[in-house]
């Protein structure tokens, strides 16, 4: 079953940093497609299960990208 999680994240700027963020996103297991957008921050992540805050939260670890919102 596929399950589409959605998220807001501070510090996007440019598209350079939605590749990073859709690049570490992508390793997170059962993760098929990531979008980001940098203009307001909207991330969203299609998987074969559900995607927890705490997953992106460690795929972003070591960057200055935080959750601000989970929609």
């Amino acid at each position: 079953m596929i399950q589409t999680t959605n998220i807001q994240l501070s510090g996007l700027t440019c598209g350079a940093c939605e590749k990073v963020i859709s690049k570490r996103l992508q390793k997170i297991e059962g993760v098929q497609e990531v979008h980001v957008s940098s203009q307001n921050g909207d991330t969203s992540i299609t998987a074969t299960r559900p995607i927890s805050t705490d997953e992106v939260t460690l795929a972003l670890e070591g960057t200055h990208y935080k959750i601000i919102n989970n929609l």
